[in-house]
């Protein structure tokens, strides 16, 4: 019984958690606090109020953004103003649950952040997140966003239906059962390679939805660095967006 919860918070983490819950997703804020599903998510920016234009399109931005909420790692933060104390926060939420979900088994740091890297990478082929600009305006300019979402709910049914993950929970159980500490098990090479292994597999049969696009529309605001740039004017909606929402 202590194996199957610890496995069922695993997948349930993998399926759930790692999209923002169900896309109650924050964005970065240089000074965080706690936020309810309605308020916003983007990093604290203060509205235009010069003409100074966004030194990066709004495309790259939006991007950006829709990388952060999807799987906590832009490949352009730059392009949104978005420093690291400003992806802490939302990062935090993203991969924070998804070391939180690797260590629900006991795996060694190294291998957590191995795996975390892992599914990080696959995720971010597999929805090929793409951000074209519809719309070049001064002042509003439209970026449509197309992507495969994730596919939480098919999510759980393979983690119900895994093998791997089945014949680990009954492994570890009888482990346990020896008296094989945690502690003991992480240092094991042979243990840590299987789940390494289920982790693994798990991830490639994740599933993913058929590619959709919608468009947002973006505004000026102002960086923490007192620059312009352009960000999205309902992020909350994107977020829910990219997690299949």
């Amino acid at each position: 019984m202590f194996k199957k919860l610890t496995l069922g918070a695993l997948t349930l983490l993998l399926a759930l958690t790692l999209v923002g819950c169900g896309g109650k997703k924050e964005e970065p804020k240089p000074d965080p606090k706690p936020t309810t599903q309605t308020e916003n998510t983007k990093p604290e920016t203060t509205p235009a109020t010069t003409a100074e234009k966004p030194a990066f399109s709004a495309d790259k931005a939006v991007l950006a953004y829709a990388q952060l909420f999807a799987y906590g790692v832009p490949e352009d933060p730059k392009a949104a103003g978005m420093t690291d104390e400003d992806l802490k926060p939302v990062q935090e939420k993203t991969i924070g649950a998804l070391l939180q979900s690797f260590s629900a088994f006991p795996l060694s740091d190294e291998n957590v952040q191995t795996a975390t890297a892992s599914y990080i990478d696959k995720l971010h082929a597999g929805m090929e997140i793409q951000a074209v600009l519809k719309k070049d305006d001064a002042t509003k300019p439209v970026v449509e966003i197309s992507l495969e979402p994730l596919d939480v709910e098919g999510a759980t049914q393979v983690s119900q239906n895994s093998e791997d993950i089945q014949a680990l929970s009954m492994a570890l159980e009888q482990l346990h059962a020896e008296g094989i500490t945690d502690d003991q098990l992480k240092q094991n090479p042979e243990f840590q390679e299987a789940v390494l292994e289920v982790i693994d597999n798990f991830t490639n049969e994740y599933p993913l939805k058929p590619r959709v696009s919608k468009e947002f529309t973006c505004k000026a605001v102002q960086g923490s660095d007192g620059k312009m740039y352009w960000a999205p004017e309902n992020p909350e909606e994107l977020a829910k967006f990219v997690s299949g929402m």
